[in-house]
């Protein structure tokens, strides 16, 4: 929790005044094979912002999830028939176990 503060205090200040404001759930449902995974069932609660100058294409969002706290950042761009998406997400159950993190980048060609 001590990392989420300092997280929406810096997209606080860093959203400029076009910003959109919202709220998304996100839940995560985890298989293996045929079986359902219930004890490792995610559900996420994160209060974000959308900035950009066209298509509002920025967003931070930060909030909690199951057993701990969760935090996005990411992009989409359009030039012609290429869209780049990327995003970066971490999550933190508790003060023992590590900040767990990740980047993705996405390339979309469309014709």
């Amino acid at each position: 929790m001590k990392y989420v503060l300092p997280f929406l205090a810096l997209a606080a200040f860093a959203a400029p005044v076009a910003a959109d404001p919202y709220v998304e759930y996100k839940n995560e449902l985890k298989f293996s094979d045929k079986n359902y995974l219930d004890e490792e069932t995610v559900n996420h609660l994160r209060f974000g912002y959308l900035m950009g100058e066209s298509n509002k294409n920025i967003y931070l969002e930060a909030g909690p999830r199951t057993d701990g706290w969760s935090s996005e950042a990411g992009y989409k761009l359009g030039k012609g028939p290429l869209t780049f998406k990327g995003k970066w997400e971490g999550s933190k159950i508790d003060d023992i176990d590590p900040f767990d993190h990740k980047l993705e980048t996405e390339i979309r060609f469309t014709w």
